[in-house]
C-alpha cells in the first residue's frame, strides 16, 4: 500500500520529480509560446487598429458601407489568425514532443 496517494493528473517519477516539467527543453517551448502569443495579440491589435482607421465615416443619411465592411470582415480575420496560432503552436508542440494526434 503507498505512503501517500497522488491525484490523477499528477504525474510523479520515482525521485518525486515531475517529468514533464523536469525537461530543460520545456523552457524553450514556453519562451517560444510566450513569443507566438505576443505576436499574435499584437498582429490582432494592429489589424483591428487598421480596420478601424479604413472604416470612414460616411455622411449624414448615408449608408455606413465602411463599417459594414469592418463589421464582417475583422471576425473573418482574426479567426484566420487563430487557425494561425494553433498551427504554429502545433510545429512548436511537435518540435518538443508535445502533440496530441
Amino acid at each position: 500500500m503507498p505512503d501517500r496517494v497522488v491525484p490523477c493528473c499528477q504525474f510523479e517519477s520515482n525521485d518525486g520529480a515531475n517529468p514533464l516539467m523536469a525537461d530543460v527543453n520545456q523552457t524553450e517551448r514556453w519562451r517560444e509560446t510566450a513569443i507566438l502569443a505576443a505576436v499574435t495579440l499584437g498582429v490582432s491589435v494592429v489589424v483591428i487598429l487598421l480596420f478601424l482607421a479604413l472604416a470612414e465615416p460616411s455622411g449624414a443619411g448615408a449608408y455606413p458601407t465602411g463599417f459594414v465592411l469592418a463589421a464582417t470582415g475583422l471576425p473573418i480575420v482574426l479567426v484566420l489568425i487563430v487557425f494561425g496560432f494553433v498551427s504554429r503552436q502545433e510545429v512548436i508542440d511537435r518540435r518538443h514532443g508535445l502533440f496530441e494526434d
